[in-house]
Formats: C-alpha cells, sequence, structure tokens
C-alpha cells in the first residue's frame, strides 16, 4: 500500500522557530525532513527530537547552494516521492539597525540569496509535484517588519526588503495557482521571539512564534491563500 503519511520539509530547523516548527509538526504525526547546513546539526535535531519520542530524518540543506537544492529536491523524490509541505524558514539578518544610507550592496545581495532567491528556488523545485498530487502546503517565513501598512521607522533595509519582497512572491505565486485550489502558500509573520535572533527579552516563546507557521502549514482544503498572518489573524501587507 501507498504510504499516505504527509511529509514535511523545514530549512533552518536546527535552531529557534525552525526547531519548534519541526517539533509542532512531528506531534502531529507527520514525517518532517529537518533541513541545516552542517550534517551534525541535522543528526542532533533527530537525536534531541527522539528523547521526546519524535521521529524525524534530516538533510545537510545550505538553501543559498542551488546545488544542494536541486540535489535535496531529487532525494526526497525519490525516497518519499511526495511532499506535503514546504516550510521555508531558513533566513538571515545581517543589516540590523543599520541605516538604508548605509547599508553596503553586499548585504543586500547576500540577504536577498536566503531570504528571497532560496524560498522561490525550493517552490520551484517542489510545486510540479505538488500539483501531481493536486495537495500541498507553502509557508514563507515572513516578519511584521516587512509591513509597508504598519511601519513607522526606517532601517534594516537589505532584511525588512528581502522580507516584502517574500510576502510579494507569495501572494502573485498564490495567485499562479488558481487552478490548483487544494496548494495553498502563504506568509507568517511569528512576532519578536526569544531567538539568537530576538534575544531573550522578546516577547514570545519560539514556540509560541512556530503556532502561526504551523496552522498555515496544516491548513484544511479551502483555507486562507496568498495571505499574510500575525497569531492565525491576517496582518497588514
Amino acid at each position: 500500500m501507498p504510504n499516505t503519511q504527509r511529509i514535511a520539509l523545514v530549512t533552518g530547523a536546527n535552531r529557534g522557530i525552525g526547531l519548534e516548527i519541526t517539533r509542532q509538526l512531528a506531534k502531529q504525526g507527520i514525517h518532517v525532513i529537518a533541513a541545516a547546513r552542517k550534517p551534525a546539526d541535522g543528526e542532533n535535531i533527530v537525536k534531541e527530537l527522539a528523547t521526546e519520542g519524535l521521529t524525524i530524518s534530516s538533510i545537510a540543506l545550505d538553501v543559498s547552494n542551488e546545488a544542494q537544492c536541486v540535489a535535496a529536491a531529487n532525494q526526497i523524490k525519490t525516497t518519499h516521492g511526495r511532499l506535503d509541505i514546504l516550510v521555508n524558514n531558513a533566513g538571515v539578518a545581517i543589516d540590523q539597525w543599520t541605516s538604508g544610507f548605509d547599508v553596503g550592496l553586499d548585504k543586500l545581495r547576500d540577504t536577498m540569496e536566503v531570504n528571497f532567491y532560496a524560498p522561490l528556488r525550493l517552490i520551484q523545485l517542489f510545486i510540479p509535484l505538488m500539483k501531481q498530487q493536486q495537495h500541498g502546503r507553502i509557508v514563507n517565513l515572513s516578519s511584521e517588519l516587512a509591513s509597508m501598512g504598519t511601519t513607522t521607522m526606517g532601517s534594516t533595509v537589505a532584511y525588512r526588503t528581502s522580507k516584502a519582497a517574500l510576502n510579494c512572491l507569495t501572494k502573485l505565486l498564490a495567485l499562479e495557482l488558481k487552478d490548483f485550489p487544494d496548494i495553498l502558500i502563504n506568509a507568517a509573520a511569528p512576532g519578536w521571539c526569544q531567538t539568537e535572533l530576538g534575544g531573550e527579552g522578546a516577547t514570545y516563546t519560539a514556540a509560541e512564534g512556530a503556532d502561526t507557521p504551523v496552522w498555515l502549514a496544516t491548513l484544511p482544503a479551502g483555507g486562507p491563500n496568498g495571505g499574510f498572518f500575525r497569531q492565525r489573524k491576517e496582518y497588514p501587507w
């Protein structure tokens, strides 16, 4: 009999929100492939979650490396023959609080490579499989700092621009999927979380930040498509 267990790929799964997304999806009986740049980090995730009675697998993946992305896609297709959930969580913020008048274009390019080009690349690699299945959930990790409707400050231009571009991409690709109503793609703003990026004084725990991405990754048929969400509610673009 064919394996009907849902398969998920979570990038940047070795810590913070990515690790919590992996944990919460696995608790729902989904087989999660935890992607991390270093093989040892992936192996550590597998061991850590095994102590909680959760079975996942890992894959070495630097999302900025095109060859590794292609190899990962081929491996998942060969091993599992399907991908039900893609969570584009891996991201960088290398220009925190730097003025847009001072940020180097090299930092902007490096940020866009991980935060924008990599999610698009992975979506392009896996969307044929989802179309073949007539089913899929894609979640792009964004940020409330990317909102044009709520922003009241400047700075951090590379990070915020990359996430705003990711929001735009989410909306456009959702429109292109109008003939595939059970493939849903949405963006999630996890909020200010207690992670390596957010710091210990942040408002939410990593587990709380993972809640909205996990909700979007497990939406039922007829769920929202092409939206931007924070705390399971629509957030201004």
